[in-house]
């Protein structure tokens, strides 16, 4: 770490600042060292890369969903068009 430090103001609710103070303690940190650690670490969620493949990913599995609800749908059909069958045969009957 650099010599030289700056102070960064920081706002936050009590609440915050309880739940931060417990954390820093459970990890025998100061305060400073929990926020500079957890900032270090921050990744945003919002990856480009990350969101490209996620999209990718809902995509096929939304075509394969499709692919399944057709295949049900001709199923329906094919037993649909199996009792207006049988039902025409056992009105002649």
């Amino acid at each position: 770490m650099a010599s030289t430090m700056v102070q960064v103001p920081i706002l936050m609710s009590p609440s915050q600042k309880r739940r931060l103070t417990q954390k820093a303690k459970a990890a025998n940190l100061t305060m400073a060292q929990l926020l500079r650690e957890g900032g270090e670490r921050y990744v945003p969620a919002d990856d480009p890369t990350l969101l490209d493949h996620m999209a990718k990913q809902v995509i096929r599995e939304t075509k394969k969903t499709i692919r399944a609800i057709d295949k049900t749908l001709a199923l329906v059909a094919e037993s649909e068009a199996r009792m207006q069958a049988l039902s025409k045969t056992r009105k002649k009957g």
